[in-house]
């Protein structure tokens, strides 16, 4: 027997984009009232005509006011249905490289969860939540992982804005009992070591693993520039294929901190490297505008548009470090560029570099355009779940 769930109705004709695959629906898509359910509460939509659409979560406080788990009208949302999909996700990724132990365990709504992600580190697991509904669900999630991963070291991540748009408080905090916060971690042969409750996002971009390879051919002997460093990994990768120097660029001095002791962690010389603890876009201007080189220059930034509204800003956020940083390089260096932000699309971000270049009077070659790595597949037509671009440059 169906379990009960309440009943959310849509306007008229606004079920064909659910019954294509989408997961969202918005406020202004509802009809009725509905502003009396609870945050993250379990309901079936249906469309005007009485149709079944899908089962998943409302959340009056939210412009997504409601997200698809299921197709089934039969299938009910508890303990055995959440660990049918995370184990699903966590064997999908396991199947397709089963040496690796480090890798996202599940990603949202590409994995079929809305509002939840799951990172591994061995045997840390870093569970960021972004909705109420998944908020709701979370015991069984954290149940769930310890079920699947005997041993697990259990830490809840939660600092996502988006919780704040829910009406959900942020969260960072170890759940295992006597467990450290910290671990090294070793990725593409480099050690890091990771604060999880004072790092970024879930501690470590897994998702540049496999694009930090870009380096190994073109770093040796060359004179590099991180900017917006973070830890250290764009540059400690150029410093392991034989880069010459590396001048890291990163305004949190918590980050400068945490790439300075990567590097000793590795064996790494000091003097190998400059440590630059400023805002990187204004310092971008004022090195290419005092006629700092560079062999190989790096554009790792944190996502500068959060809204479709913002994109031309973006645009031109992403339009100025570029420039400054295709000034700097010299003729036959690199531009690494990278951005992760859903709403800059591939073209675009291509054609913003591109302008870039004119601007700067460089001519540049698209050498390799790479995205993000099989454990965060995108599930179609969801193309919010594509979100990263890191392309290489040849700059003549």
């Amino acid at each position: 027997m169906a379990a009960e769930y309440k009943k959310l109705v849509l306007k008229p004709h606004e079920e064909n984009r659910v019954l294509k695959g989408e997961f969202w629906v918005y406020d202004n898509e509802l009809r009725g009232n509905w502003k009396h359910f609870r945050p993250g509460e379990l309901c079936r939509l249906y469309s005007a005509e009485d149709m079944y659409i899908a089962t998943g979560y409302v959340n009056p406080a939210s412009t997504i006011a409601f997200r698809v788990l299921s197709y089934d009208p039969q299938e009910a949302i508890d303990r055995d249905f959440l660990r049918r999909r995370v184990e699903t996700a966590d064997r999908q990724r396991q199947s397709l490289r089963p040496q690796n132990t480090y890798y996202r365990m599940a990603y949202g709504e590409a994995d079929l969860l809305p509002g939840l992600v799951i990172d591994r580190f061995d045997d840390y697991f870093i569970v960021q939540i972004t909705t109420a509904g998944m908020e709701n669900l979370k015991d069984d999630i954290f149940a769930i992982v310890s079920e699947l991963h005997p041993g697990a070291v259990l830490i809840e991540k939660s600092l996502a804005p988006a919780r704040e748009k829910e009406g959900i408080p942020l969260i960072n905090r170890v759940r295992t009992p006597g467990a450290s916060p910290e671990k090294v971690i070793e990725v593409n042969g480099l050690k890091f070591r990771i604060d999880f409750l004072k790092s970024q996002k879930t501690g470590f971009f897994l998702d540049q693993r496999d694009n930090y390879l870009l380096l190994d051919p073109i770093a040796s002997g060359r004179d590099v520039l991180d900017a917006f460093s973070y830890a250290g990994a764009w540059g400690l990768h150029a410093r392991r294929f034989g880069a010459r120097h590396v001048e890291f660029l990163e305004i949190s001095g918590e980050y400068m901190k945490q790439a300075r002791e990567n590097a000793a962690l590795n064996g790494f010389a000091e003097e190998a490297f400059a440590f630059t603890q400023e805002d990187a876009i204004k310092k971008l201007k004022e090195m290419s505008r005092a006629g700092v080189s560079k062999d190989i220059v790096i554009l790792d930034p944190p996502a500068f548009v959060k809204s479709r509204a913002r994109l031309a800003e973006a645009k031109r956020g992403y339009k100025e470090i570029n420039l400054r940083a295709l000034k700097m390089v010299r003729p036959g260096g690199f531009l690494i560029s990278c951005s992760c932000s859903h709403f800059l699309g591939k073209d675009d971000f291509i054609g913003v570099i591109q302008d870039a270049a004119q601007d700067a009077g460089r001519r540049i070659k698209l050498i390799e355009l790479k995205s993000q790595p099989y454990d965060h597949a995108v599930l179609l037509p969801l193309f919010q779940s594509e979100y990263l671009k890191c392309a290489l440059f040849y700059v003549y």
